[in-house]
């Protein structure tokens, strides 16, 4: 049997399109749909075997949810993910570079057994692309926020209200494998497991999703304007080499900020965070 596993939310809440594109390509097989958000989807996989198969059609935070459920297990039936979302971090990191990069749907279950963990107050979840502290996650939450609002602002435009308005960067301190550094206004500290997060934006060149390291960046000591005309370089993975961007590879990262922000995990907010511990 194959199963459609759809969110409805996904995509600026166009999930049920994304449904329809599905349904329509695998017609011949007769799919059954399942709605994420009013079924227990990671129990649902778990259930199956490795003669169904199953297609999630969803985003990074479709995703996430899913594999949070399934706390590190790994399923017998395939699962593909297919792509329909806002930001596809996911597919663009495991294609991108690959012999199929314009792949409409890739395998999720070489990718899931050797996830990151990350420690957040007295939660403990697991992440696909990336974990961040900072004003990263704030433009995330506002543009979490855009979704539901009737005249809705593009990407930019919540941005610079971030970087000018909504967020205070701070001081704090990073330790990467036992070796601590303090720093004053912070901007973001992230702990990337793939290379991309935001929407194509390549934070952590080089990082491999299938190794045993972190990719951590902690961007650093910049004004607002400053940071703001810096940080287009970060779509094409240039920020790397400025100084006020400092790079550690490591298995265990932890933040600790001296005031409480947000925080972003594959593009899903929690705030009053003050800091995390992500392991590899």
């Amino acid at each position: 049997m194959t199963y459609i596993l759809y969110n409805p939310l996904a995509n600026g809440r166009h999930g049920e399109q994304g449904l329809a594109a599905v349904r329509e390509a695998l017609a011949a097989e007769s799919p059954q749909a399942v709605d994420v958000t009013k079924t227990d989807a990671a129990a649902l996989l778990m259930g199956l075997t490795a003669e169904d198969k199953a297609v999630v059609c969803g985003g990074d935070g479709t995703i996430h949810r899913l594999v949070n459920g399934l706390e590190g297990k790994v399923p017998a039936v395939p699962v593909h993910v297919w792509r329909f979302g806002t930001g596809n971090d996911f597919l663009r990191d495991v294609t991108v570079d690959s012999d199929t990069p314009d792949a409409q749907s890739v395998l999720l279950n070489d990718y899931i057994g050797n996830l990151p963990v990350v420690r957040v107050g007295d939660k403990t979840l697991r992440y696909l692309n990336g974990c961040s502290v900072g004003v990263d996650a704030v433009v995330c939450g506002m543009m979490e926020e855009n979704r539901l609002a009737p005249k809705k602002s593009g990407y930019a435009a919540t941005a610079l209200r971030s970087f000018f308005r909504r967020y205070k960067p701070m001081s704090g301190r990073v330790t990467v494998d036992g070796e601590t550094r303090s720093y004053d206004r912070i901007w973001m500290a992230a702990s990337m497991n793939g290379r991309y997060q935001g929407g194509g934006m390549k934070f952590a060149p080089g990082q491999d999703r299938t190794g045993d390291t972190l990719f951590c960046m902690v961007w650093h000591g910049t004004t607002p304007l400053g940071t703001l005309l810096r940080f287009p370089f970060v779509i094409p993975g240039k920020h790397t080499g400025f100084p006020f961007c400092d790079i550690r590879i490591g298995r265990e990262i932890t933040v600790e900020l001296d005031e409480p922000t947000m925080i972003q995990l594959d593009g899903e907010v929690m705030d009053g965070v003050t800091g995390y511990t992500a392991r590899k």
